[in-house]
């Protein structure tokens, strides 16, 4: 088993398990040894091109090729994503069949690699660790068995030798953590004793530390906050882990009687059937002294408000005291994480600190402020009743949203507010600042920059949502989601263009759930980064099986969760998908929401335009209901625009909605965009939207929402439809 190196739990999410402790990786030298294996490989199946590659992280290292030249090899190139323990060969015969491999670098590069074989080399964990791989500049119509079965013997040979080169790799990088200055590193074996120490260990002791000596004299247990977790944290753990608790503060006294206190992250393994840990130490004293002071002070530092302690203190004595009226507010900072994410968390500070300079000054004689932590604040109004209550809080919202300039930095500050009052019987102040919290979110879901009062409801409302986020949760583990299309139709010819995945739950109680029953509490769960990862991978893989109809290979839309854009994620996401159904580019269309267009921290437009540059193509959906629409227009790549139903389903009656339909084609054809109507019911809606110049439609004039089956179905119901795409 290959020995895993300990690791800082701040770390423990980087793509490059050594930045965890400051090292690189040393470039590991090809030494021939796996030379013959390659020149094999390709005499089998008499390739020009073999190679052996070992996995490091996300990129492949190549220890030996044969042929392979100036061509480069990633593990994120479609000829290899997915490749491991449940896709253990990957074969094609003719790259140039398969549209998802034609901007593959491999295929792409003169003269381009048109056959190729690939097996995955795994440990005796069955974790893959490399790749050994044949290709051809030619295509070919089959491989002799024989030959097949002999490359995966020689991929079992590869392994082995792969594995064992991991080994010697990890442990050379274990030499040089363990002695290096930046960390102390202590090495206990299954017994607990020290068998090594680094030389920054027997710094932070002030002394050598004897091989034999037991940790419990190291880190006593006089000196422990609490003994017994001390003792059990030290003893257990899993192999290769970290520990659950992420890292635990040790105290101990150095040679000199000083007291000090570490921060210890540990990692356990066994190797040759012996159990040992390492603990990586760092000096933390000055920086406990320092939050326990800030601990003790009830001031917030950053703004000399009250802090959360002190205002609760204050309100629980307002509740003994009877005081009435008495009501609390909570304000929250809108889309704050924006502010620092791209200006910086220094000009964050600088907007929290002005916004607590702004509410300071309307503060009414009465009322007392806090800052309850991050980018919430707290109110409290004694003696004080609703309305006039009200009235303040209205005018605090009108005068965040006033504009600043923070280090010629300008910054539009938004807030929701949830307020509520004391009533009779009220005697936990917890229990106000609770109401006042369920309406605070309540003014954010209704799109934020808005006062909330609590109302009872809101608390049934949070109980539900708490239930169906469980409910979600076990219907993505369960598999209980599936995808509807609904077909997209050309306003023109009548011909279907596309169709868009729309997303349903069957749920095992309520039956086939619609969006609107769920898409909300979707987005906000824990959840909806990997459910929108698998609508990506499922309406991929049945487009690529719909027939042409009337001479085209028709296109899906996807939605996306905001989620999906907040990093680079989206990108890989794509390509797999596109490479593991064989769709191409140029059929895939991803919808925005505006909650996606409304960001301005620049991800979403990066992220947007590399995939176009892909062929992808890019719409905004619900056009026209917002405020952002326009300005989106201006930030955001998109290649079509969708008008709402809510305009569509009126425009032959309502002069409004038909202004508004007028005005979105305009706009779409200064912008050259293409634009498809929604919730198109009747052929008088559709005719009016041709002749205003829309091009495309979708809606229950042409059909509902189709399982995948039911929507073969009504694709075979055209008579030009090709046998298959």
């Amino acid at each position: 088993m290959p020995l895993d190196l300990p690791f800082s739990p701040e770390s423990a999410m980087l793509a490059d398990p050594f930045d965890a402790v400051g090292l690189r990786a040393p470039v590991i030298d090809r030494n021939g040894e796996f030379d013959d294996l390659v020149a094999m490989a390709a005499q089998m199946l008499d390739a020009p091109v073999a190679l052996v590659a070992m996995d490091e992280g996300t990129q492949l290292r190549v220890l030996a090729e044969r042929g392979l030249g100036p061509l480069t090899i990633s593990a994120t190139q479609p000829l290899l994503a997915g490749l491991g323990a449940a896709t253990p060969m990957r074969l094609v015969l003719d790259t140039s069949a398969h549209a998802g491999l034609a901007h593959d670098t491999l295929v792409r590069a003169a003269p381009g690699v048109r056959f190729f074989l690939a097996i995955a080399l795994v440990d005796a964990d069955g974790q893959r660790v490399g790749v050994l791989a044949v290709a051809d500049y030619r295509p070919r119509t089959s491989v002799r068995p024989n030959a097949q079965d002999t490359l995966q013997r020689l991929s079992r040979i590869a392994g082995g030798l792969v594995e064992r080169r991991l080994l010697e790799h990890r442990t050379r990088i274990a030499e040089q953590i363990a002695h290096a200055n930046f960390s102390g590193v202590i090495v206990l074996n299954g017994l607990g004793e020290v068998t090594f120490a680094n030389p920054a260990a027997e710094a932070i002791f002030g002394q050598p530390l004897l091989v034999g000596t037991p940790a419990q004299l190291l880190f006593p247990d006089n000196l422990q906050t609490d003994p017994e977790r001390t003792a059990g944290w030290l003893q257990d753990g899993a192999p290769g882990l970290a520990s659950p608790e992420g890292s635990l503060d040790l105290r101990i006294l150095t040679h000199s009687g000083d007291l000090r206190t570490l921060e210890a992250a540990r990692c356990a393994w066994v190797s040759g059937g012996e159990p040992g840990m390492a603990l990586i130490l760092r000096d933390v004293t000055e920086r406990r002294l320092m939050r326990d002071r800030q601990r003790v002070s009830p001031n917030d530092e950053l703004t000399g408000l009250p802090r959360r302690t002190a205002l609760l203190t204050m309100l629980d004595a307002s509740l003994r005291e009877r005081a009435r009226p008495l009501g609390v507010a909570l304000l929250g900072l809108d889309h704050f994480r924006a502010v620092n994410d791209t200006l910086g968390h220094s000009i964050g500070d600088a907007v929290l600190q002005l916004v607590a300079c702004r509410l300071q000054f309307s503060l009414p004689p009465s009322a007392r402020l806090a800052r309850f932590g991050g980018d919430e604040f707290a109110l409290v109004y004694a003696g004080i009743d609703q309305d006039l209550i009200q009235r303040h809080l209205r005018s605090v919202l009108s005068d965040l949203a006033r504009p600043c300039e923070v280090d010629r930095n300008l910054v539009h500050i938004e807030a929701s507010i949830g307020m509520a009052m004391c009533e009779p019987g009220d005697e936990d102040s917890g229990e106000l600042i609770a109401r006042a919290d369920l309406a605070m979110q309540h003014a954010k879901r209704a799109g934020g920059r808005r006062l909330s009062r609590f109302e009872p409801n809101m608390r049934v409302e949070a109980l539900d949502r708490r239930r169906l986020d469980l409910e979600l949760r076990r219907a993505c583990e369960q598999e209980e989601f599936e995808l509807h299309y609904q077909p997209q139709i050309d306003l023109v010819t009548g011909e279907p263009t596309g169709a868009e995945a729309l997303l349903r739950w069957r749920h095992p109680q309520r039956g086939l759930l619609t969006p609107d029953k769920f898409i909300e509490a979707l987005a906000q769960s824990s959840v909806n980064a990997a459910v929108g990862r698998w609508i990506l991978q499922r309406a991929c893989k049945d487009a690529a099986g719909w027939p042409m109809i009337c001479g085209r290979k028709l296109a899906v839309g996807v939605n996306l969760f905001p989620v999906q854009l907040d990093d680079d994620r989206l990108l890989a996401e794509v390509e797999l998908a596109l490479s593991a159904s064989g769709l191409v580019p140029a059929r895939l269309e991803l919808e925005l929401t505006e909650t996606i267009a409304l960001r301005d921290d620049g991800i979403a437009a990066t992220a947007l335009a590399s995939l176009r540059a892909r062929g992808i193509r890019v719409a905004y959906d619900d056009f026209g209901t917002g405020y952002a629409s326009l300005s989106m227009l201006q930030r955001l790549p998109v290649d079509r625009v969708k008008i709402d139903r809510s305009f569509v389903r009126d425009v032959l009656a309502n002069r409004g909605d038909a202004a508004i339909v007028r005005s979105i084609l305009l706009i779409a054809r200064n912008f050259d965009l293409r634009v498809i109507a929604e919730g198109v019911e009747t052929t008088q809606q559709a005719d009016m939207l041709r002749d205003l110049g829309c091009q495309e439609a979708q809606g229950f004039l042409y059909s509902r929402a189709l399982a995948p089956a039911d929507f073969a179905r009504w694709l075979a119901t055209y008579p030009q439809a090709a046998a298959h795409a």
